[in-house]
């Protein structure tokens, strides 16, 4: 690794870390030298997370968190302070997809649950580490959102409108650091489709409750469904100087200009682009 990438020295966050594009980042920062805490609601998950980045030499720990409730992030912060000491690098990944369904049939408490994780458990992870960051004059959060924040994906409602809220709000935030003469620095990732859990949620769905599900049958059949590693490995050259001049804005893994950039910083093989 090219040394201006290595992370000696830095501690990372990962929230939804045991599975999936949380997992993969986790073990990502771990290689490239960060201590790391991983939290999500299954514990086995995340300790089984945790275990792979020891066994490969790293450090890390695993903590249960509900991001939705505030309690429970407030003291995934202090326990990030008490094994590793103030963190540096803060990934808000995780995320829930249901409820799936016409916005006049799903359940409205599910709903409500959606926003709960997805945008409110984003800015409560924010609020719990933000104000170390901000007192110390730098670090690096990175939200993971979506590309249905951007565009309507009917059956899809809770979903795509927290990732939008999601979205916003980080923007928000950016224009608050940099007001503040902070240097701490706001990223929003767009991570593609990538294959995980969700996605395989997403193929067994019904019609009735989500009319796209043939067209995302199609994008598994066709090979295009990234692996978790590629999203975490954006999240990485995000955490590292020299995405600098990204703060505040939206990168997407679909964009070719952003993955020759990041394999150029990185050091690494360009992705290929998917779809058609």
């Amino acid at each position: 690794m090219k040394p201006e990438v290595r992370l000696e020295g830095k501690v990372a966050v990962v929230t939804g870390g045991g599975r999936g594009i949380g997992r993969a980042t986790a073990l990502k920062l771990a290689e490239a030298g960060a201590s790391v805490v991983v939290a999500a609601r299954t514990k086995t998950q995340i300790e089984e997370t945790a275990a792979l980045i020891r066994e490969r030499g790293g450090q890390a720990l695993a903590v249960p968190t509900d991001v939705s409730e505030w309690q429970a992030v407030e003291r995934l912060a202090k326990e990030t302070v008490r094994a590793f000491g103030t963190a540096d690098i803060v990934v808000a990944n995780a995320a829930v997809l249901h409820p799936v369904g016409r916005s006049w049939e799903v359940p409205a408490d599910l709903w409500a649950r959606n926003v709960e994780i997805n945008l409110i458990g984003a800015f409560y992870t924010a609020r719990a580490f933000l104000p170390a960051l901000v007192e110390r004059g730098e670090g690096v959060l990175v939200f993971v959102s979506s590309g249905a924040a951007a565009h309507p994906v009917p059956g899809w409602s809770a979903y795509c409108a927290a990732k939008a809220g999601l979205d916003h709000f980080a923007r928000n935030l950016a224009e608050e650091l940099t007001m503040a003469g902070s240097r701490v620095r706001v990223h929003v990732l767009y991570p593609g489709i990538v294959e995980t859990a969700m996605q395989e949620e997403i193929r067994r769905l019904p019609p009735g409750r989500f009319p796209l599900v043939e067209q995302f049958r199609t994008y598994h059949e066709a090979g295009w469904l990234r692996p978790p590693e590629e999203p975490a490995t954006l999240i990485w050259w995000l955490a590292t100087p020299l995405a600098a001049d990204w703060h505040g804005r939206i990168v997407s893994i679909d964009d070719e200009a952003v993955r020759l950039r990041m394999a150029r910083d990185l050091g690494i093989s360009p992705f290929r682009g998917r779809g058609a």
